[in-house]
């Protein structure tokens, strides 16, 4: 199995992995070769993030490349458009970067199907509010940065399909990534404070001898020709 990517898209997908979990296998990138090509992807079980780098079809394979890997080969935002080339022989990997080879082994067991929460098909009584974690958010936008090369601070906007208490499909103006993210199933409905909505006060034509209304809490005098 062989396959290059930029330093910064790695990067990016790394931040959707998780990291001191007992399900020790979705700790690192998961890369997958199939009929889609080659694409990358990484989740910690509430968000997900996928991203494809290279649209030709290949026969399957697949291996998941560990955190402690990934976070030596990220280097510096300066080095993010370098290309890193690995080359998998069972359970050795081997990354040519430049004049350097580094070589890893991949984590064993078996990584998430993540087709599994990534919907194709969308009901319109799915469509509605959901409640997330902005931890999760920020990671998407973090992402963001990376594959864009904007300096950290700067505005990535998001777009989610919210689907109520089904996992929200997140666009990060990348058309080559897909993200996923699961609600909070007990979250705060999206609604309008009763508050926030003007009491409705009846006209009342009882004043007082001094012109003052006496039938309402606003005190409003009578209007006069």
């Amino acid at each position: 199995m062989q396959f290059s990517i930029l330093r910064k898209e790695l990067k990016a997908i790394s931040r959707f992995s998780a990291t001191k979990d007992i399900r020790y296998y979705i700790c690192g990138v998961h890369v997958v070769q199939n009929n889609r090509g080659t694409y990358v992807e990484a989740t910690n079980g509430h968000m997900m993030g996928r991203l494809l780098i290279d649209d030709a079809p290949k026969e399957s394979a697949q291996v998941t490349i560990p955190n402690d890997a990934i976070k030596a080969l990220s280097g510096t935002a300066k080095q993010g458009d370098e290309w890193l080339h690995f080359t998998i022989e069972g359970v050795k990997i081997s990354v040519l970067s430049g004049n350097n080879t580094y070589t890893f082994q991949a984590l064993d067991g078996t990584f998430p199907d993540c087709d599994r929460v990534l919907p194709l098909v969308f009901k319109s009584e799915e469509i509605a509010p959901a409640a997330y974690n902005p931890e999760y958010l920020m990671a998407f936008q973090q992402a963001a940065q990376d594959i864009k090369n904007t300096r950290k601070g700067a505005n990535c906007t998001l777009s989610i399909l919210q689907r109520g208490n089904l996992s929200g499909i997140v666009n990060i103006g990348v058309d080559n990534f897909v993200g996923v993210v699961m609600p909070y199933r007990d979250g705060v409905g999206a609604t309008v404070p009763s508050w926030c909505y003007q009491p409705t006060v009846k006209p009342s034509e009882t004043y007082n001898a001094d012109g003052v209304n006496t039938q309402n809490s606003f005190n409003t005098a009578p209007e006069t020709a």
